[in-house]
């Protein structure tokens, strides 16, 4: 699993912010908030194969995320990449939460399923 860093806790709406892995570490948490038709954006490398999930937290229930692989598939779950390369993650809110035009903060927490080593020998 490689992932390539520029860390952020905290991301302003309507910024492609690229994120990635403390050395040794398994997740990253990220922190934002979007209002009306704002979106965040977040990318970050994956490796074909790597086995990763995305859970978004809010209290605003009309926030939502989609993630668009390199080769330009989009998906709302993940299991292993189909692909390697940048994945974006979008969030935003929907129309009904759009309309509303109250700031949503969110927590995006990624985490990477790590594989076991296999014994050498």
């Amino acid at each position: 699993m490689a992932a390539f860093v520029l860390f952020s806790n905290e991301a302003n709406a309507q910024t492609k912010k690229r994120i990635g892995l403390e050395e040794g570490a398994d997740s990253v948490q990220v922190k934002g908030k979007i209002t009306g038709k704002q979106y965040a954006l977040y990318e970050i490398y994956v490796s074909k194969g790597d086995s990763w999930d995305v859970k978004l937290t809010s209290s605003n229930d009309y926030i939502g995320y989609t993630v668009k692989a390199p080769n330009g598939d989009k998906y709302d779950f993940l299991e292993a990449a189909p692909v390697e390369g940048y994945y974006i993650i979008r969030v935003e809110l929907n129309s009904r939460g759009a309309k509303s035009k109250k700031t949503a903060d969110f927590t995006l927490d990624i985490k990477f399923e790590m594989a076991s080593g296999k014994p050498i020998g």
